[in-house]
């Protein structure tokens, strides 16, 4: 009874994730990979901005956060788009900064600032790049400027926590630097981590800063690279030159580095999560799935990270929760991040 209790949530699951479609469901033969226990999101409303192309919650693409909005409405919330012009609604239970690619206006800081400051909520995806087409149809990299280094002066105040402006890399022998993360290295003491036991997918992340000292807020590193990665400042530049070199006082030191970021101010109550890269959260990588259109997850762990922050950030009962199952990925899914990023034919290797 219990299996089939599983079986049937996972169904419910995968209509939910693909918005009623038919012809998708979950192979009669597949078995249960994963399951946790996760806070219920019953009436919580959940706003993603939307104003400067970050990934929309109803975008079914490779590019979209459908199925992380799918995991949220399974759990009872209420997912809403934000209209930055009308501001941040009384109502709101948590902001989705889902990476904003487009400059974010300062009149839109301000509304968010002021809501932070009344005990709002934030999660944050802090892409560390933008890319853009050239007159000639060939992609242009350069850093993501969409989110001011003033934003993140004062979440570095109130929160102790920012998002450096770098790419987290290793060097990978002739092959250049790979910037993808299966990182295995996470934080067991906080609730958005505890339980977790699959590594965490990131594909081309900045590293977060955080103040782990006595303050007025309270901020804790939830996943690390391990030692021998550092943030690379010039990775646009590598990626047009080909060749890179660690700079000491330039380039962020070697790790473990931190990748996620969760800071509480302890006056105000405001919480916010801060993750350095948004791929972490679109359905073609850190929410692959395999075979499509199912709940089978490349990365399960990266779902239920995701699903624990947002009740951690809403404050969720804990003594309202269910387990969360998610059938085996199918024979072609790999779980391991494939380096997206390569230096032009001409690359040598890093000094």
């Amino acid at each position: 009874m219990h299996r089939m209790r599983l079986f049937l949530q996972t169904w419910l699951l995968v209509l939910l994730l693909l918005g009623g479609v038919a012809g998708f469901g979950l192979p009669a033969s597949a078995d249960v990979c994963c399951q946790q226990e996760v806070n219920r999101l019953d009436g919580y409303s959940i706003y993603f901005s939307q104003d400067d192309r970050e990934a929309h919650p109803h975008d079914r693409s490779d590019e979209g956060a459908s199925r992380f909005a799918g995991l949220l409405s399974s759990l009872g919330a209420r997912i809403l788009t934000l209209n930055w012009r009308e501001g941040i609604p009384e109502e709101a239970d948590l902001v989705v900064m889902a990476g904003p690619i487009r400059y974010v206006g300062v009149a839109e800081w301000a509304r968010l600032w002021h809501y932070l400051g009344n005990g709002g909520a934030l999660l944050m995806f802090a892409d560390p790049l933008l890319v853009t087409v050239d007159g000639s149809g060939n992609p242009v990299t350069d850093i993501n400027r969409s989110i001011p280094a003033e934003f993140f002066d004062l979440t570095w105040q109130d929160f102790g926590s920012r998002a450096r402006g770098d790419v987290v890399v290793v060097e990978a022998g002739t092959s250049g630097l790979n910037a993808d993360i299966l990182a295995s290295d996470i934080n067991l003491s906080h609730p958005i981590t505890a339980g977790l036991r699959d590594p965490l997918a990131f594909f081309t992340a900045r590293s977060i800063a955080y103040d782990a000292s006595i303050q007025s807020f309270r901020a804790t590193p939830l996943v690390f690279t391990s030692d021998d990665y550092y943030g690379e400042a010039s990775f646009a530049a590598y990626l047009l030159e080909g060749t890179a070199a660690f700079n000491i006082g330039i380039d962020t030191p070697r790790g473990p580095l931190a990748l996620a970021v969760a800071s509480e101010n302890l006056l105000t109550g405001a919480r916010i999560v801060i993750v350095g890269d948004r791929d972490f959260v679109t359905n073609g990588k850190g929410l692959q799935t395999a075979p499509a259109n199912t709940a089978g997850f490349l990365h399960p762990g990266n779902a239920y990270f995701l699903v624990n922050a947002v009740g951690w950030l809403v404050g969720a009962d804990t003594a309202s929760t269910e387990q969360l199952a998610f059938p085996t990925p199918g024979p072609t899914a790999t779980p391991t991040p494939v380096p997206t990023i390569t230096p032009p034919p001409a690359a040598t290797a890093p000094s």
